[in-house]
C-alpha cells in the first residue's frame, strides 16, 4: 500500500446546499445551486487514499463563500462571503429580505470560521508540504470574473494572491510550470476550448484562501479545471442534472495521477 502524499486538498465551492437559517428564505431553485457550485469539485479531487488531509464543504457558496474575507460584506460587495444574487444576476432572496447581522453572525461560525480552523489545525501538525486549493470553472468567464465573456482553459493554475496592496507568489514559478506540465501529460488529448490549454495566473483568481494560507510558508497553488469536461451532451444530462459517473472517476484519476507524477518530481 502506498503511502499518502503530505499534501492538503482544500475545496471551498463544492457544495450545493442551503444553510438551514436560510431555508425558506431563498429564491435559488436546485439549477441555480448546481451551476453556481463548483460542479462536482468534491468528487472530482476526492484524493483520500492519496494525500494527508483534505476538506471541503457541502454548503452552497452563494450562501457562505468560503474564499471571501468573512467581513466582505453587502453593500460593500455583491460578491463577497454571502451574495445577494447569482453570477448571472438572478436574485437569491425576494425584495428586501436579506440575513440581518445576527443571521450573518451565526451563520458564519457555523460555516466559515470551523472552516478555517480546521485548515489550521492540520497545518499545524507540521506534516503538510504542498497545499493545493481546488476548484471546477465555468468554461467562459461569467459576469464579474476577472475575465468575463473569455473562454477559459482546460486547466489553470495561480501562483499569484494581493497581499498587503502586493502581488505575491504563494510558491516558486517552477512550482507551476511543473503542475502544468504533469496536466498536459494526462489531459493533452482534450480540446473543449478554443483558449490555450494549459495557463499559469489566467484567469488571474484573487481569493482569500490564497491569501491567508500561502504567502511565506507551505507551497501553494490554486488549480482550476473547465466543467468543458464533463458539463456537456457527451457526459451530463440536463434535465436531470446527472453527471456520467464514469466520466468523474476519470478524470478523478488523471487529476491524482498528474498530482503524484508532479509531488515526485518536486518534492
Amino acid at each position: 500500500m502506498k503511502s499518502r502524499l503530505p499534501i492538503l486538498i482544500i475545496i471551498p465551492h463544492g457544495g450545493y446546499s442551503v444553510p438551514e437559517e436560510l431555508a425558506g428564505l431563498t429564491l435559488a431553485g436546485k439549477n441555480e445551486l448546481f451551476f453556481e457550485a463548483d460542479t462536482c469539485a468534491n468528487e472530482i479531487f476526492s484524493f483520500d487514499d492519496a494525500v494527508t488531509a483534505s476538506i471541503d464543504s457541502y454548503v452552497s457558496r452563494l450562501f457562505v463563500d468560503l474564499d471571501r474575507p468573512s467581513l466582505l460584506l453587502p453593500p460593500a460587495s455583491d460578491d463577497g462571503v454571502i451574495k445577494k444574487e447569482t453570477s448571472s444576476g438572478k436574485p437569491l432572496f425576494p425584495p428586501d429580505v436579506f440575513p440581518d447581522e445576527i443571521s450573518i453572525s451565526n451563520i458564519l461560525k457555523r460555516y466559515y470560521f470551523p472552516f478555517y480552523r480546521t485548515i489550521e489545525k492540520i497545518l499545524s501538525t507540521g506534516e503538510i508540504k504542498l497545499i493545493l486549493e481546488c476548484h471546477t470553472m465555468m468554461p467562459v468567464g461569467p459576469p464579474g470574473s476577472p475575465d468575463p465573456g473569455k473562454p477559459r482553459p482546460i486547466i489553470s493554475a495561480c501562483n499569484v494572491t494581493d497581499a498587503d496592496g502586493k502581488n505575491l507568489k504563494t510558491c516558486n514559478e517552477e512550482l507551476l510550470r511543473g503542475i502544468l506540465e504533469a496536466m498536459k501529460k494526462n489531459f493533452s488529448g482534450e480540446t473543449s476550448t478554443v483558449a490555450p490549454r494549459f495557463t499559469g495566473n489566467i484567469p488571474l483568481f484573487r481569493g482569500n484562501l490564497l491569501k491567508t494560507f500561502g504567502v511565506g510558508g507551505i507551497p501553494m497553488l490554486r488549480l482550476s479545471v473547465s466543467r468543458s469536461l464533463f458539463l456537456n451532451e457527451a457526459h451530463f444530462n440536463f434535465d436531470y442534472l446527472r453527471v456520467d459517473n464514469l466520466r468523474i472517476s476519470d478524470i478523478r484519476d488523471r487529476l491524482q495521477s498528474s498530482i503524484e507524477r508532479f509531488y515526485a518530481r518536486f518534492f
